[in-house]
Parts: C-alpha cells; sequence; structure tokens
C-alpha cells in the first residue's frame, strides 16, 4: 500500500527582499517531518524551462520563448542572454498552446574539464519543427560568462520532422559512467508514431557525447513501418517525457510520462524495451473515451506507478547522500504542472512505495538540488521564477 499525503504552503505575505526587490515568499510548508522555507531568489524569466548549475553560485536558465539562455547567480541576479536560438520554431497563430521553443540544460559530466553545455529546442525546418541538441563551451569567470562555440550535435531527421506544436519532450540526461547523452521525444500528438520504430518521435533515444548513435544501443527489429529500426533508440512507447533522470547510485534511467486524460506514469526505462504507448495507459482520452487495452498488455513493460491524478510531470531529481534532505535521501522529486509543486517518490526494490505531494501554487518546470544542498526549482510561467527549498534547523 502506498502511502499518499498532500502539503500545502501556509499563507504568507511578500516578505523577502533580494537583488532587484520585493519578492514572493510561498513558505513555510510542514512536509514529510520537515518544515521547508521557500526563498523566490529570482523572478521575472519567459517560461523557464531548464537550469545546470556551473559552479556553487551560478547557474544557466533556459526561457524556452523567446528562447533564450541566461546566467543566474544565487544572489538573485540575472544577466541578459548569453545566448539565443535564432531558428526557433515559432508556429503562426498558435502561441498560446504551442509547446514549442527551448528546452533544457545539460552539463557533460566531465565540465569543469572540457566546459560542455548541450541545450535542446524546436527548430524552424521546411517540414515544420525539428527538436535538435546543441552544444557549446562555458567561457569567462563569474558575471563574465558565456556560452561560445555552440554547434549541431544532433538533429531529428528530415523524414520525422512535421508542424506540430505539441508533445517535444526535450529532457535530457547524462550517464556519467559512459558520458552517453538520453533525449526524449514525444510523439508530436500523432499516438501512432510511440510504436513505429523506425520513427524517431514517442522514444528515449541513447546517443554519444558526440552526437552519434550510442554503439550499445539495442536494434528494435518488429514495428518499423517504413525503412530500418533507428540506430538512436533507448525505448519507444512512450507518450511525452519530460521527466528524466539517472539514479546517481544505481545508474538506472528513470523517467514520469505524461498521460492523456489522467494516467501519469513513472517508468523504469531499459534498452531495448517497450512501454506500450498508445497501447497501455492508465488514462483515457481527453474526450473522455476509453484508449487502448488497459495498463499491461503482452509484449510491453508495465509502468512501475500510475499516479491516481494527473501531475503533468516535469523535471526530475534524486535527493543524493549528501544534501539539506537527509531523511529523504534517494528519494525521486517529481515537478508538476497541474498539481503546482513538488512530488516526493519513495522507492524501495524498484517499487514506489510512498508518495507525497508538496503544494507551492505555481506550475514546477524543473525541480533540481543544488551544489548547496537546497531544492531549487523552475516556476513555468510567462513571469517565471527560481525558487530555493531549504529547511528550518531544529
Amino acid at each position: 500500500m502506498i502511502a499518499f499525503t498532500r502539503t500545502a504552503a501556509l499563507a504568507s505575505p511578500l516578505a523577502l527582499l533580494m537583488g532587484t526587490g520585493a519578492l514572493a515568499d510561498y513558505g513555510p510548508i510542514e512536509v514529510g517531518g520537515y518544515t521547508l522555507d521557500v526563498e523566490t531568489v529570482a523572478e521575472g524569466l519567459e517560461h523557464p524551462w531548464g537550469m545546470a548549475f556551473i559552479g556553487d553560485d551560478r547557474f544557466l536558465v533556459s526561457e524556452r520563448n523567446p528562447g533564450t539562455i541566461r546566467l543566474g547567480g544565487v544572489d538573485g541576479t540575472l544577466s541578459d542572454p548569453v545566448w539565443e536560438a535564432e531558428d526557433l520554431f515559432r508556429p503562426d497563430g498558435e502561441t498560446e498552446r504551442s509547446q514549442a521553443g527551448l528546452f533544457d540544460i545539460a552539463l557533460h559530466p566531465e565540465f569543469d574539464e572540457n566546459g560542455w553545455v548541450y541545450i535542446s529546442y524546436s527548430r524552424e525546418t521546411d517540414r515544420g519543427a525539428a527538436l535538435v541538441v546543441v552544444r557549446g563551451t562555458v567561457t569567462g569567470e563569474g558575471s563574465e560568462a558565456t556560452l561560445e562555440d555552440v554547434e549541431d550535435i544532433f538533429v531529428m531527421k528530415e523524414e520525422d520532422q512535421d508542424a506540430s506544436a505539441l508533445h517535444f519532450g526535450g529532457r535530457l540526461a547524462f550517464d556519467p559512467t559512459d558520458n552517453s547523452l538520453f533525449l526524449s521525444i514525444g510523439e508530436r500528438r500523432n499516438i501512432s508514431r510511440a510504436q513505429d520504430s523506425a520513427d524517431q518521435a514517442g522514444s528515449i533515444l541513447r546517443m554519444t557525447d558526440e552526437g552519434e548513435p550510442h554503439p550499445d544501443n539495442v536494434e528494435f527489429n518488429e514495428n518499423a513501418e517504413e525503412g530500418a529500426p533507428d540506430p538512436y533508440l533507448f525505448s519507444i512507447g512512450n507518450r511525452n517525457v519530460q521527466a528524466l533522470a539517472v539514479h546517481p547510485v544505481t545508474a538506472e534511467l528513470w523517467a514520469s510520462d505524461h498521460g492523456p486524460l489522467g494516467g501519469d506514469e513513472i517508468n523504469l526505462i531499459v534498452a531495448g524495451n517497450n512501454y506500450g504507448w498508445p497501447f497501455t495507459t492508465a488514462g483515457s482520452d481527453y474526450s473522455g473515451a476509453p484508449l487502448g487495452v488497459g495498463e499491461a498488455m503482452e509484449g510491453m513493460t508495465p509502468a512501475v506507478h500510475h499516479f491516481q491524478e494527473t501531475v503533468a510531470p516535469s523535471g526530475l531529481t534524486f535527493i543524493p547522500e549528501e544534501s539539506s534532505f537527509g531523511d529523504w535521501a534517494g528519494d525521486m522529486l517529481i515537478g508538476g504542472l497541474v498539481t503546482e509543486g513538488i512530488m516526493r517518490v519513495r522507492l524501495d526494490e524498484g517499487q514506489v512505495v510512498e508518495e507525497e505531494a508538496i503544494e507551492i501554487g505555481r506550475r514546477i518546470r524543473d525541480v533540481q538540488v543544488g551544489p548547496d544542498g537546497a531544492i531549487w526549482v523552475l516556476t513555468e510561467h510567462e513571469d517565471g521564477e527560481v525558487l530555493r527549498l531549504t529547511p528550518q534547523e531544529g
């Protein structure tokens, strides 16, 4: 039996003064044995999507639209853009409902030596849009840091590009054991694509740090509707993964996938597996009509866990042993767009044994544990924020 609890932030006035003026304070939150202070470090970001710490006191943060990367400081400062995707896909007439834009940022496991930063975004092409990954190098110290020598390392192949403004995926994760890079690509709101092993959509890809198909990828011998199975595929049958992380101890790849109407799920992603979408799901069509055959089907890998309510998961991390949250060591944190908070999930032998909703009151796009041991999150709004969660002492 999974223990489920929900906790909400206690009302408090605008109280925090830092950097640019009066910023919102969402805490404190009583949760899981802790009283959390929620500090607004910075605000004024346009739909922030991903962040990466490049030192103890600096981080890069992406803005989905307008497609820029900015440098932030733990003191609340934000730079002008240090890089912009000038070829960003912006579908005409769909600005409000479009999911296109600049997505995630990930640091190479050997970033301290090579300075490499990887960025995913939707690029405008003759066929509509392609999900791409570019790599740049961070140069300069302190507030003078910038991103240079940005180059393509992966471009979604031409025959898989289309003009849909939905379900890009776009989350990045590195496996530090061999420096391989994982990239999620949504099924672009065309559900049949997730079962086509010749198609890069509806899948998780694995590539080298130079952007080539990983040599150890398993070949998908079935379900290729046209042509040979794609060599980048690590898994298929994924709907729209925007929460993806490698476990820091086991090196397992974990994902939380958006369901349709309900059916958000957690998956342990294993090379060569088919995760069932659209045949298996705990959700239903947006019309309310049933989808697929249920939660399990022969030949499909079932989800480790289905959430009972819509989370809209985005951003995933694990609490390390060395952090400010010792009682939560090993727990999974998942950002929630619909739940407007963080889901804390406890695993035991690969199964979910506890989940707890930490309500903040803003759509959470990304969640990470910073170098200081605190929990850092991005709120996905036109006036998006960087928040820092710390436990009170005593």
